[in-house]
């Protein structure tokens, strides 16, 4: 009967400890894997932030609006008066 009672406790002692030692390895193995991912992502924001940083820095100058620009017409064709405050100048290819 002790024989017996011991060989019981044995076996579901043995069929517990079982699945809890393959459910922490499981556990690690996902906890390996994530730490590669997490790696991973690590260095695709690194490369994000290097192409962002060039983009960002060349961003074109902010136009002036009240620059006044110098266009000489010479002999081009004039509708209104030479001396008018605004010269509209139009340019077109006929090809």
């Amino acid at each position: 009967m002790k024989r017996t009672t011991w060989l019981v406790l044995s076996a579901t002692g043995l069929a517990l400890w079982l699945p809890a030692c393959a459910q922490k390895s499981d556990i690690e193995a996902v906890q390996a894997s994530q730490k590669e991912i997490l790696a991973k992502l690590d260095k695709l924001a690194e490369g994000v932030a290097k192409i962002q940083a060039p983009a960002q820095a060349a961003q074109r100058p902010q136009a002036d609006p009240a620059k006044v620009w110098e266009i000489p017409v010479a002999n081009s064709m004039v509708r209104g008066p030479k001396n008018a405050p605004v010269t509209i100048v139009e340019f077109s290819d006929f090809q």
